[in-house]
């Protein structure tokens, strides 16, 4: 049986992440020998091959290369391999991937020229249109993926597809600002204001209003997408660039932003106390009838009734449409 070295004896090296530096550009074959040498220094060339089950000349030639990126050195006699001190090794290797990073990203302008000269000349490369309803979804995943700052929206069907907690909650995590309009008869709909306070409770933005002219979605100031749809049918979508179009969108946007009615965080510790309040006010503003806000709320339509009187007498207010100016007023809604 073979002796342990004395680096090592009496102790089983820790376990160790792989696929680290696979993203910094450094091979898996090569990550496999570097692991091995930083958890077992002092092994030779012909050592490292036999436990990676490796020949020797892959082994010589991986940690060649890790050697020329500063991973590992080589020393003594017979000359044996160590690994650099990772905060310093691989951080460097960090630095230069991003900075080839930033060298990609500074050649995108280059990219969309080329790809603008492949399109129609009449779209000037400022408008795409996107057909079907699967390559409308993808497109809107991966400006959502890409999203840096806001997303500004207005909800209105034909929807594409319901929201999805997976693809938004991450954007409200990395701080991406999220600022979405709903058409009230989307909110009316059976646990769909239920499932907005997922959304507002992370971080979103919400207001609504009676109608919206369109659907609308506008990322980062970068691009918008404006679904055209036929009635019930939604088939095709326009793709738009910074362009004064894409700034039309934008403005249009909050002048509707302005305008809409605050859907209220449960959780806003300041107006806690109206609580049922604030839900009734959202539900009239809605547009729902006193059964469908019973319905909604488990109560009855008498009290809901009772509810609506005492809320436009605090209000000071004689219609059901005064009192909700006035909620938004005071910052009920």
């Amino acid at each position: 049986m073979r002796p342990n070295s004395p680096s090592n004896a009496g102790t089983s090296p820790a376990p160790v992440p792989e696929g680290l530096l696979v993203a910094l550009g450094v091979p898996e074959p090569e990550e496999r020998v570097y692991l091995r040498v930083l958890a077992r220094p002092g092994r030779t060339t012909e050592r490292i091959a036999a436990e990676l089950t490796l020949g020797d000349e892959s082994a010589a030639e991986a940690l060649r290369l890790l050697a020329g990126r500063g991973l590992v050195r080589r020393q003594g006699v017979p000359p044996t391999w160590s690994a650099a001190a990772p905060d310093v090794a691989v951080e460097a290797l960090l630095l230069r991937r991003e900075e080839e990073l930033c060298r990609t990203r500074g050649r995108i302008g280059e990219l969309m020229r080329t790809y603008r000269r492949a399109q129609q000349p009449s779209a000037a490369g400022l408008v795409e249109m996107v057909t079907g309803r699967a390559a409308i979804a993808d497109r809107w995943r991966s400006m959502q993926e890409g999203a840096r700052h806001g997303v500004l929206l207005f909800d209105k069907a034909p929807h594409i597809m319901r929201a999805d907690p997976g693809a938004e909650l991450p954007l409200l995590a990395r701080g991406v600002r999220m600022r979405v309009v709903y058409e009230a008869s989307g909110v009316r709909a059976p646990g769909r204001l239920a499932e907005l306070r997922e959304f507002i409770e992370a971080g979103e933005e919400a207001r609504m209003l009676p109608e919206l002219p369109c659907k609308l979605a506008v990322v980062d100031d970068r691009w918008a997408m404006l679904p055209v749809s036929n009635g019930a049918e939604l088939r095709a979508a326009l793709f738009v660039r910074p362009s004064s179009l894409l700034d039309a969108l934008t403005a249009m946007f909050e002048v509707y932003w302005h305008r809409a009615l605050r859907i209220p965080d449960t959780d806003d510790p300041r107006r806690a106390a109206a609580d049922h309040q604030r839900e009734l006010l959202t539900l009239l503003s809605a547009g729902l009838t006193d059964d469908s806000i019973a319905r909604h709320l488990g109560v009855s339509s008498r009290t809901v009734q009772r509810w609506v009187h005492e809320v436009m007498d605090v209000l000071g207010a004689r219609t059901r449409f005064q009192a909700g100016i006035q909620a938004a007023r005071a910052g009920l809604l």
